[in-house]
């Protein structure tokens, strides 16, 4: 147990250390460029999707944090070691000091590797969800825009009333509306494209700076926004349907193809051999 003790702490020093490489590089690279905003030693670039994200999932937030704190690292790694010790010794799952040693290697490469493949992965699913609640969002923007509001009340209302629909949306909608009263519509749309990087997302702002710019009429063109969104995610829809015969042919060979030969050569097989054994 001391060994494992003291490889998880050389381990953790030497996360340390290569953190703190990696932060001095990046600082003597900031001096390079000559920066002129003055960064801190622990301030770091954080994509806008990520802090878009965190704002609403809890599953992003521990594990980001879990993802870039080193010292969170090495407690969760300590804590789980300590956990597989003990239902080593307690006797509730026996375990050789081998198969020990390859647990407490395994939690390792966990804890370093899974934080932040599940934030990526939360993150992933959040923006399909965007995307895919996006056409009625727009369908209510236009009933909006149709009843007599402007654009930037009718994206006021909709973050006020979506949150037990998309929560995403809504937090999306409201640092959209935040933005634009420091620097207009125009720069809040284009804040929103790169928080959200998604076509739809695109479609929409797109669509909308069209027609502030140019004063048209913004009603048919939310519904044609949408009727094309819903194609769009119909075509993406039947494209995973129509590759589902070829995700079915090792299956299909593997269950069916192979147990049918085993049937139906079997007996000849058997015959062939007990008459070769004779």
């Amino acid at each position: 147990m001391i060994y494992i003790l003291s490889l998880l702490l050389v381990l953790g020093l030497a996360g340390v250390g290569y953190q703190m490489l990696q932060q001095v590089r990046r600082d003597t690279v900031r001096k390079r460029l000559e920066l002129n905003v003055s960064r801190s030693v622990n301030t770091r670039i954080i994509d806008p999707t990520e802090r878009l994200m965190k704002k609403n999932s809890k599953m992003v937030q521990f594990s980001d944090l879990l993802d870039k704190n080193i010292i969170a690292k090495f407690i969760t790694i300590v804590l789980m070691s300590y956990a597989i010790y003990y239902i080593d010794k307690s006797g509730l799952y026996a375990m050789g000091g081998d198969v020990l040693m390859l647990a407490i290697l395994a939690v390792v490469a966990l804890v370093i590797i899974l934080p932040d493949q599940i934030k990526r992965n939360v993150i992933k699913r959040r923006v399909k969800s965007i995307c895919r609640d996006l056409p009625f969002i727009i369908d209510v923007m236009a009933v909006c825009v149709q009843s007599g509001m402007t654009v930037e009340n009718s994206l006021r209302y909709i973050s006020e009333n979506t949150s037990d629909i998309n929560p995403d949306i809504a937090t999306m909608l409201e640092r959209v509306m935040l933005k634009s009263e420091v620097s207009g519509i125009n720069a809040a749309l284009e804040q929103l494209y790169e928080e959200v990087p998604a076509s739809e997302v695109g479609m929409l702002c797109t669509t909308l700076q069209q027609s502030i710019k140019h004063g048209s009429s913004i009603y048919l063109v939310l519904n044609d926004l949408s009727k094309e969104m819903r194609a769009i995610q119909l075509l993406a829809v039947e494209e995973k349907v129509a590759s589902l015969s070829a995700k079915m042919t090792l299956p299909m060979i593997g269950f069916i193809m192979l147990p049918l030969l085993l049937i139906i050569a079997g007996p000849g097989l058997i015959g062939m051999a007990s008459l070769w054994g004779k």
